[in-house]
């Protein structure tokens, strides 16, 4: 269902959905309603493959997880792939009557088959193409047993024979189609969540502890997640992967930079700033966190440096004149660069906003990227400001006591060697 940007309803989408939901249909086995996302699909809400080379403990176990877990709240349309496959026709044939009425079982056999599957009888040309003209039983009557039973044939002496007189049929479940993981019986428990009520995670999360609930009862089994749950640990794996590479590039840069080890890693302090404003932001905008949301956090640490590599090589420069002690260079830095680091990510702030309030557009992906980066680098700006002057002076206080507190050692190094080369 798609509507104009400018719809307006009394409904949301999760009411929506959910009054969907509930429609039946009988022209249809089965009806599933999802809300359509931007980017590549991601599975079900509740997904979790249980394998085991027992089928009545596979079975077991399943069955009391889909009840236990079907009474959470927003937990819906809980399936299993438990499929039994197409419905068999037996035949039993009386053997002692067949002979007497001169019938083989090839013959009853090809009857039978001709009936269900079809023979062809001729060929028939149409648009110049040869066409193979089968008969066979409708479909209502290949289903009935009756009608079946009623099917003649010809016996030994050329005389019609219903077929019920030497044989008898019945109908019985397919075989099940056995679905194998890893080399055990796997059966896949599926479901969705009502995000009005719950979670996918917390939905997840209860079929875990369902799970080690009855694994005692249970010790065949093992249970690996899928769909969602799969795709968050996935993502969130590979996030922190990528966390870990941009800070550790970013600090190699500014190493390069600065030639030294200490200056970076001040600049780097200022990083967790962004997550002040970044909370606020989505607190009061009432958003989740989601998973571009964290990768706009990433892509934040990168832009809020800028504020305070400006800021420590204009108060390194006024070091290097030597003309003012280190508390005023702190000062007059702070104030002189103001300007410069305000102007710098102010641009950069109003370039992400008009995204992050979806002006000229909405877009479900960029909107909590754009945000988180916006408001991130709102507070990490105003608090570079404030935390990078006292935090220089901490780092040039502390390197002088420890470059005092070395030298006193090595002086009185010097004075012991002397007293004993003296005696």
């Amino acid at each position: 269902i798609y509507v104009s940007d400018n719809a307006k309803f009394n409904k949301t989408d999760a009411e929506v959905l959910k009054q969907l939901r509930t429609i039946e249909m009988k022209e249809f086995s089965e009806l599933n309603f999802e809300a359509m996302i931007n980017g590549p699909p991601v599975g079900n809400d509740i997904e979790g493959t249980f394998r085991s080379n027992s089928s009545s403990e596979l079975n077991g176990l399943i069955g009391k997880i889909v009840t236990d877990l079907s009474k959470e709240p927003g937990v819906l349309n809980l399936k299993v792939d438990d499929v039994t496959g197409d419905d068999e026709i037996f035949v039993d044939i009386n053997t002692v009557k067949a002979d007497q009425l001169g019938l083989s079982l090839r013959s009853i056999g090809d009857t039978i088959r001709a009936t269900i599957a079809g023979k062809i009888i001729s060929n028939v040309t149409l648009d110049n193409k040869e066409v193979d003209l089968m008969v066979r039983f409708e479909e209502k009557d290949r289903a009935n047993l009756t009608d079946l039973a009623k099917l003649e044939i010809m016996d030994g002496r050329g005389n019609l024979v219903p077929l019920g007189q030497v044989a008898s049929f019945r109908r019985e479940p397919g075989t099940p189609h056995i679905k194998r993981y890893e080399f055990k019986r796997a059966k896949t428990l599926t479901g969705n969540v009502d995000t009005t009520k719950s979670t996918p995670d917390k939905a997840n999360k209860k079929l875990d502890e369902l799970y080690r609930k009855y694994s005692m009862e249970y010790p065949s089994v093992s249970l690996v997640f899928g769909g969602v749950a799969e795709s968050t640990k996935e993502s969130m794996q590979s996030l922190f992967e990528a966390l870990i590479l941009s800070l550790i590039g970013i600090f190699a840069l500014l190493v390069f930079l600065f030639r030294s080890y200490l200056r970076p890693f001040i600049i780097m302090t200022t990083i967790p700033l962004g997550l002040i404003g970044f909370s606020i932001a989505f607190f009061l905008h009432q958003r989740p966190v989601s998973f571009m949301a964290l990768i706009g956090i990433i892509g934040l640490g990168g832009i809020i440096v800028n504020s305070g590599i400006v800021l420590i090589s204009f108060i390194d420069d006024m070091k290097k004149e030597g003309k003012m002690d280190l508390h005023t260079i702190l000062v007059k830095a702070s104030g002189m660069r103001l300007r410069a680091v305000i102007v710098t990510s102010l641009t950069t702030i109003s370039g992400l906003l008009p995204t992050a309030y979806g002006i000229g557009g909405n877009d479900a992906l960029l909107i909590p990227m754009t945000m988180a980066m916006a408001w991130g680098l709102t507070s990490g700006t105003i608090l570079t400001l404030v935390w990078v002057p006292p935090a220089y002076a901490i780092l040039e206080d502390w390197t002088a006591f420890l470059a005092n507190f070395s030298l006193k050692r090595k002086n009185k190094k010097n004075e012991l060697s002397s007293a004993l080369g003296a005696k």
